[in-house]
């Protein structure tokens, strides 16, 4: 992994980017702190794994459902079915 200064990577992008596929993961810095993260990527590449692994959010879903935390039925609010039934089938004709 490189570490490379915001400055350095602004005044030499095009050559950090050519240049990950040799040198891996390069983390930007700004003032002496990271502040991003540049990885090499192909056609391979998970975007969407790397996306939710970073997600504050993602992992505490995760953990909230791994904890098997549940709302039981009778916690959950009254539906009034003919409303739930209007609803669905409003969402039904505006996408035909």
């Amino acid at each position: 992994m490189k570490i490379e200064s915001l400055r350095e990577v602004r005044n030499n992008f095009s050559e950090v980017i050519e240049s990950l596929e040799k040198t891996g993961p390069v983390v930007v810095t700004k003032n002496g702190k990271g502040r991003a993260l540049l990885i090499p990527i192909d056609d391979d590449t998970d975007i969407e794994t790397l996306v939710l692994s970073n997600s504050r959010r993602f992992w505490q879903l995760f953990d909230k459902a791994g904890s098997g935390e549940r709302t039981g039925m009778e916690d959950l609010p009254d539906v009034d079915d003919d409303a739930a039934w209007a609803h669905l089938s409003s969402k039904k004709n505006r996408k035909g």
